[in-house]
């Protein structure tokens, strides 16, 4: 055969195989995204305040989770209106992957029953993967003289109108913690709203307000400083970095349970195969041991769910919360 026609059914050959790989590619777009993606750092949004327990999980994940990614992960704190802020961004960002969203349970199921707000968590975002529970406490500023929830709420009974509770906000999981608290002890104390959770702990060290639910992870260091006095942990079950505190349930308030949420979301449009790609890298992050034993150092539990299953529980919670809004008039706050 002559060499030129060797080499021209060589050329063509290469053409071919390139050209095929060209039709697969095009054929299955969400493929080739999957296996480019990412090619940039990626933003991570969370409209809560820095040094909260839900920033402070986040950014544990978001560091371990950039290397299996091969990306930069930007944590980026976008507050104000209650997280509203943050979350309107990212539903409005372009749905490629590279804009999430850290949100917390207030944000995905509290803020919308509270009042309108520029964003449908159920349309609007696509569930990626859960982060974290993040344990909460009822905690006291040491000059109130109670030490436990029996001592509360019979305090505040012989104390009408003298006490208050500090939250993050209207609708956050502090104001849900305590309008649950309210309700199953049959007790009312004045809101005192602050600007995230952080503020409102220190807030509560400082004499502020004298009573407050916060993540174990965000006032753990004023509880060790001896700056606030902890009585008992919301949740079901006890915690074991306060391995001798009693739950609220134990403590008198039969059937009480509350815990905070952390998740990823996306934009809802964000292709099938990006979300399957960080969706799988979160997961396996969630279940390294060094991560686990470093979110268990701050009070953090590690949640391990898959889009499909963080979107039914995202909706179940959602319609729990929609309950306890209406039960505790916050629509009108």
């Amino acid at each position: 055969m002559h060499p030129y026609t060797l080499a021209h059914r060589s050329l063509r050959a290469v053409l071919a195989l390139s050209l095929s790989g060209g039709m697969a590619a095009a054929l299955s777009p969400g493929l080739a995204r999957a296996q480019a993606y990412p090619q940039r750092a990626v933003t991570l949004v969370t409209p809560l305040a820095t040094g909260s327990a839900s920033d402070l999980a986040l950014r544990i994940v978001a560091e371990r989770l950039a290397t299996p990614l091969g990306q930069s992960i930007v944590v980026e704190n976008q507050t104000g209106a209650s997280g509203a802020i943050g979350a309107e961004k990212v539903a409005r960002a372009a749905p490629d992957g590279y804009t999430l969203c850290g949100c917390n349970n207030a944000i995905l199921s509290v803020l919308p029953h509270v009042r309108k707000v520029s964003y449908d968590p159920a349309t609007q975002f696509r569930p990626v993967g859960m982060v974290a529970v993040l344990p909460t406490v009822l905690v006291v500023n040491p000059a109130l003289p109670v030490k436990t929830v029996r001592e509360l709420t019979d305090y505040v009974k012989a104390n009408p109108g003298k006490v208050s509770y500090a939250t993050g906000g209207v609708g956050s999981p502090q104001h849900i913690a305590m309008a649950m608290f309210e309700a199953g002890s049959g007790i009312k104390m004045m809101h005192v709203p602050y600007k995230g959770a952080s503020p409102a702990a220190v807030g509560v060290a400082g004499g502020e307000a004298q009573v407050m639910f916060n993540a174990i992870g965000t006032v753990l260091p004023l509880i060790k400083a001896g700056k606030l006095r902890p009585i008992a942990v919301a949740g079901a079950q006890r915690t074991a970095i306060l391995p001798d505190l009693p739950t609220v349930a134990e403590s008198g308030v039969p059937g009480y349970d509350y815990a905070s949420w952390i998740g990823i979301v996306a934009p809802a449009a964000t292709p099938d195969a990006v979300v399957e790609r960080l969706s799988k890298e979160l997961m396996q992050v969630l279940k390294a041991p060094a991560t686990v034993a470093k979110l268990a150092e701050n009070g953090i539990d590690p949640l391990v769910m898959t889009p499909q299953e963080m979107a039914k529980y995202m909706a179940d919670d959602s319609r729990r919360m929609a309950t306890v809004v209406k039960q505790a008039g916050m629509e009108t706050e």
